[in-house]
């Protein structure tokens, strides 16, 4: 896409656009018309800053109202002052109906609702208007809405599979993880399907070879691999140039003489390469060697007993093609190497003999309130539920705002392993919903303990709550039987 462009809203074109303004970086207006019926969303550097739309049900007070954010009284008083030049966010603000933090999330789910209304439209036409980020200035306040979401969100809604089939293209290239940092480590809520494939997406399998790995529904796993190359988080590479000499077979001893390096080589080295190699011969090093020693790849008999060694090569030749091809990575792995090479001299004396540690500010050893909660789920994610709930416990009275909830939620997640808590962790749950009602993980949460406290009726009426505001949800999606 360049410059200003326009099109059909047809099955399978709103997530390639989508994508092509997230990759791209673009800045601009995305409109969309269908009969009398208009939407438009506003891009800055390929993420979504606002939304409006002439579509009722998408407006940003029904939105408000149907997520229980204001009162209908508030909404009433403010509608008369939006007629005189002011905006329903900046009246309800100026009259104290809301805070900012509320009215952020009420512009993230007006956003998330119109487009998943235009996603279901088979008729009308888009168009982006291309503008400089100078020209909104002042409205370029980034939304709680993850881009790469709403691309899958898009993908989920193109319902016929020849249309999901002809989007995918060529499938006889390599699939791999993008190399881009900002794509890599984006917010995207993966099914399981979709982590799969990302799994399997290696740089030495192709699309074709993915797809006939995955032993499940043919047509899910396309549509998952639609939306992760539509999101940029799985790129196709080139297939490499073929050798003018054959490569000699692989041999155990080959297979042998690399697992036994592997401890005492650094990232460079098992690729091959010196320090001073670039991303890209990093990849070409990866590639190159993980066509060699992948476990699928080798069927000679004499390896048959090295699958071990080839899984252990393979897996440390990709964690240093993870490393080394994206750059805030390879600075820190970089800085460690240099770290543990000069080490042992910052520790003796001329003597050789090891010098007392130097003591250390105890200010310094402080973990934030960002680190211990961090700590806290990655107790809870490895089963110490107490551990984390002991945490979480000692830092709450310290806490405000979202990191507040989000030690809420924990709390309750914890709370509810123990059946004689689960009251509490309803109420705990209740409070985060009361602070932020659109919060899906609460929702879902708060599913999960209707489900395993019997209350079928209930569970299901919250998983749908769930899916009418985030139509992907793997939990919620797999709670319902979908």
């Amino acid at each position: 896409m360049n410059g200003s462009t326009q099109g059909p809203i047809e099955p399978g074109a709103l997530p390639r656009v989508l994508r092509d303004l997230y990759v791209q970086r673009r800045t601009g207006l995305l409109h969309f018309t269908r009969g009398e019926g208009r939407a438009s969303v506003c891009f800055i550097k390929g993420h979504i800053a606002w939304g409006q739309s002439s579509l009722e049900e998408c407006r940003l007070g029904p939105v408000l109202m149907r997520h229980d954010l204001v009162s209908p009284e508030s909404i009433d008083q403010a509608y008369e002052l939006v007629g005189r030049g002011k905006r329903l966010g900046d009246v309800l603000l100026e009259a104290g109906s809301i805070d900012r933090e509320t009215l952020d999330q009420a512009l993230a789910l007006q956003v998330r609702e119109t487009l998943l209304t235009v996603f279901g439209w088979t008729e009308g036409d888009w168009r982006f208007e291309e503008h400089d980020p100078e020209h909104f200035k002042g409205y370029d306040h980034g939304l709680r809405v993850s881009t790469g979401d709403l691309i899958m969100d898009a993908v989920w809604c193109v319902a016929d599979p020849d249309v999901v089939r002809y989007a995918l293209g060529d499938l006889d290239r390599p699939l791999a993880l993008t190399t881009d940092p900002l794509l890599r480590f984006q917010k995207i809520a993966l099914t399981r399907m979709d982590g799969l494939l990302v799994s399997l997406s290696d740089g030495v399998r192709t699309a074709k070879e993915v797809l006939a790995s995955v032993p499940e529904d043919r047509q899910e796993a396309e549509r998952g691999l639609f939306g992760l190359l539509c999101t940029g988080l799985l790129e196709r590479l080139d297939a490499p140039p073929s050798s003018p000499a054959a490569e000699l077979p692989l041999t155990p001893e080959d297979v042998l003489q690399m697992h036994r390096g592997l401890a005492s080589r650094d990232h460079f080295e098992v690729l091959g390469l010196p320090r001073s190699a670039s991303a890209d011969d990093a990849r070409a090093a990866f590639v190159r060697l993980a066509r060699r020693f992948h476990p699928d790849a080798q069927a000679e008999p004499d390896l048959a007993g090295l699958r071990t060694q080839l899984e252990e090569i393979f897996k440390r030749l990709a964690d240093a093609e993870r490393v080394l091809t994206v750059p805030p990575r390879r600075a820190e792995y970089e800085k460690r190497l240099v770290l543990s090479e000069v080490q042992p001299l910052l520790h003796t004396d001329d003597t050789g003999s090891a010098e007392a540690p130097t003591p250390v500010d105890p200010m310094a050893q402080a973990m934030t309130h960002e680190q211990m909660l961090a700590s806290a789920e990655r107790e809870f994610a490895e089963g110490r539920y107490w551990d984390a709930l002991q945490v979480v416990e000692s830092m709450l009275g310290e806490l405000q705002g979202r990191m507040r909830r989000r030690a809420w939620l924990l709390r309750a997640r914890a709370l509810g392993q123990n059946p004689k808590w689960r009251k509490e962790a309803e109420d705990q749950l209740k409070e985060v919903l009361a602070e932020d009602p659109g919060n899906v993980d609460a929702l879902f949460h708060l599913g999960e303990l209707y489900q395993a406290g019997g209350m079928v009726t209930r569970a299901a009426a919250t998983f749908r709550k769930v899916l009418e505001l985030r139509p992907r949800h793997a939990g919620a999606l797999a709670a319902m039987g979908g």
